[in-house]
């Protein structure tokens, strides 16, 4: 293995110690700390038998591995290439009730069905005697996740109204209903995708904020390749009927996978995401380094939900807001032509970086570069003059050296844009607008070092360095 192939863990973003991981499945404030689940595989580094793993925090950027708490032992869940799918906990009368999908073989088809379990500790769970609780609909049928509102408890579950696997079917979320927790009717289709919105709605998701109504769900087979995606409108749960105002994405990087959105103890709205997708899984063969005991999958840092009316902003959970004072950034430099301008002399391991560009209506384009010592590149571009994010690849390590895309921006307008970045064992991530255009990708620069610069006419730079332990 040589020196580009070496691993570098991430510090503030939570990996197994050995095994896979993916999406995940829960975070709860439950005694005193915060509790997070995940679908894991934690005996190697490949996708099959799902169990449910688990970490727990004080703060919710140093976590502590437990052991897995959900592990596919009973008949409705015992398969090699199933076990114990994605889902959701929720608190109620001081147990954790965990929601999740069973996946088997019956009569020799694979079968996703919806389990719960309950745990009065947040280590040990057990898993309901009943189980199933909602038998399968359709050949993709998983992901439950549950809420409580309008006097009872709802939960979405996402689904097909074909295979996940053929281009021509339509992704759906389904709508369920309870007072108990335990039984559970069946409401509707909440939502079905338009042609080219994905074949499938993986990990969906639903919450209220400043009296809106979110969904988010991973597409498969979307075809403008956005990871997750977001839907903003008003719900009436009891007729099943989702008033979709527009739909928007929480991350046009490639690598912010099966998002889902708690509370703190604060009460404050936390999206955590797997930095993943079904670009690469499950089928990895060669997607970044991975050693015998290495690890495959990184939960993301994570971020602090907002709305406002132009939609949904995700900023860094240590942030605290979703503002700025321009005073706060002690180096100022102004750029009157196009040359690019280093934020650091010398490249960095770790990097957490904030600031702002105030450019001038004479000034088209921005760029940021991330860098590594080798030449390797990942570009992102605003252009404010056609309102495009550009993303290019074409000159990346090779691990994910795909090429560029193009994403439609509100930008055109904005002459202040804050930016952030975060760079972190092999993670990146990086805020613009004040936490509206956020872009997640996996990396792998040579010796784990990078450097940023920023190219764009007529504009004054202000910025600092962040310590991440403040």
């Amino acid at each position: 293995m040589n020196d580009c192939e070496i691993i570098f863990r991430p510090k503030y973003h939570f990996s197994l110690n050995k095994g896979w991981i993916n999406d995940p499945n829960g975070l709860v404030w439950f005694c005193d700390k915060y509790h997070l689940y995940f679908q894991c595989n934690p005996y190697s580094n490949n996708w099959d038998k799902m169990h449910w793993g688990h970490a727990v925090s004080d703060d919710l950027i140093h976590w502590e591995e437990c052991k897995p708490v959900l592990v596919p032992d009973r008949i409705y869940e015992d398969y090699v290439k199933g076990g114990c799918f994605s889902g959701s906990v929720v608190v109620h009368e001081n147990k954790i009730y965990a929601f999740y999908t069973a996946v088997t073989l019956v009569n020799g088809e694979i079968t996703q069905r919806q389990c719960m379990a309950y745990s009065f500790d947040g280590y040990n769970f057990i898993k309901y005697d009943k189980n199933p609780i909602i038998e399968s609909i359709g050949v993709d049928f998983r992901d439950p996740k549950v809420i409580y509102h309008d006097g009872e408890w709802q939960m979405v579950v996402g689904g097909s109204d074909g295979s996940a696997l053929n281009r021509d079917s339509h992704g759906r979320i389904y709508l369920f209903h309870s007072n108990d927790l335990y039984n559970w009717t069946y409401g509707g289709i909440l939502y079905e995708a338009k042609d080219g919105e994905g074949t499938m709605f993986e990990c969906p998701d639903i919450f209220e904020l400043d009296g809106k109504w979110v969904i988010t769900a991973s597409p498969m087979n979307r075809t403008d390749f956005l990871p997750t995606i977001y839907m903003v409108g008003d719900i009436n749960f009891k007729n099943c009927i989702f008033c979709h105002e527009y739909t928007d994405t929480l991350d046009f990087g490639p690598h912010y996978y099966a998002s889902q959105v708690y509370k703190d103890k604060y009460n404050r709205y936390i999206s955590i995401a797997w930095i993943g997708g079904w670009e690469w899984m499950p089928w990895i063969k060669d997607h970044g380094p991975s050693a015998e005991n290495g690890y495959r999958g990184i939960m993301s840092y994570p971020r602090l939900v907002y709305i406002e009316d132009s939609g949904l902003k995700l900023l860094p959970y240590n942030s605290g807001n979703n503002t700025r004072d321009k005073s706060d950034y002690y180096t100022k430099v102004k750029l009157s032509d196009r040359l690019k301008f280093n934020l650091f002399d010398e490249l960095k391991e770790h990097v957490y970086i904030n600031g702002i560009v105030s450019r001038s209506r004479s000034s088209t384009d921005l760029s940021i570069s991330i860098f590594d010592m080798e030449g390797h590149r990942i570009l992102i571009t605003l252009d404010f003059l056609f309102g495009n994010i550009i993303t290019d690849y074409t000159e990346a390590d090779r691990y994910i050296n795909n090429g560029p895309r193009i994403y439609k921006a509100d930008i055109q307008d904005k002459l202040d844009v804050e930016f952030t970045v975060l760079k972190d064992g092999n993670v990146l991530e990086v805020y613009l607008l004040d936490g509206k255009y956020d872009f997640t990708s996996m990396i792998y620069p040579k010796q784990n070092k990078i450097g940023i610069s920023i190219k764009v006419k007529d504009a004054v730079v202000r910025y600092r360095e962040i310590n991440i332990e403040e």
